[in-house]
Parts: C-alpha cells; sequence; structure tokens
C-alpha cells in the first residue's frame, strides 16, 4: 500500500513539473517576442522538449500500472478457476 502512495506522490510531482516547465516555456517565448531575443525561443524549445519527455514517462508508467492491474485481475480469475475445479 505504501508503495502505491509513493507511486502516486512521484506521479504527482512529475505532474508539477510538467506544468512548471510549460508555464517557465511560455514566459520565455513571451520574453522572446517582446525583446527580440533567439536566445529565449531556444530555451523555450529546450523546456518544452523536457515536457514531452517527462509526459511520456507519465504515460508509460500508467500504461504499466494498467498492465499490472490486468495481470491481478488476471491471476485472481486463474485462482478462482483452479479452485473452482478442485470442488
Amino acid at each position: 500500500m505504501s508503495e502505491q502512495i509513493e507511486e502516486l506522490k512521484k506521479k504527482a510531482r512529475l505532474q508539477q513539473d510538467i506544468s512548471l516547465l510549460e508555464a517557465s516555456a511560455d514566459t520565455l517565448l513571451t520574453k522572446a517576442e517582446t525583446e527580440y531575443a533567439v536566445k529565449y525561443v531556444t530555451e523555450a524549445n529546450s523546456l518544452h522538449r523536457t515536457v514531452t519527455e517527462e509526459a511520456e514517462e507519465v504515460k508509460t508508467e500508467l500504461q504499466l500500472d494498467e498492465l499490472l492491474l490486468q495481470l491481478r485481475n488476471n491471476e485472481r480469475q486463474l485462482n478462482i478457476a483452479v479452485y473452482n475445479s478442485l470442488l
């Protein structure tokens, strides 16, 4: 149970990081527009790439969690079938 709580906390932190990175990237793009500075566009693009990578990590973790849940359900069903066959 505590592992699940830690995983949820980790996912929440990743989501928060993603939101902060997106906001920072948007701020840099606005700054680039107002100051006509290409360096801010480069920094913003870097942040957007990081956001994309972290979002992919969260997506992968959610898919793994879903697969694990399916495996547990299959194991339960198998145990029930074996139990019923023994009756």
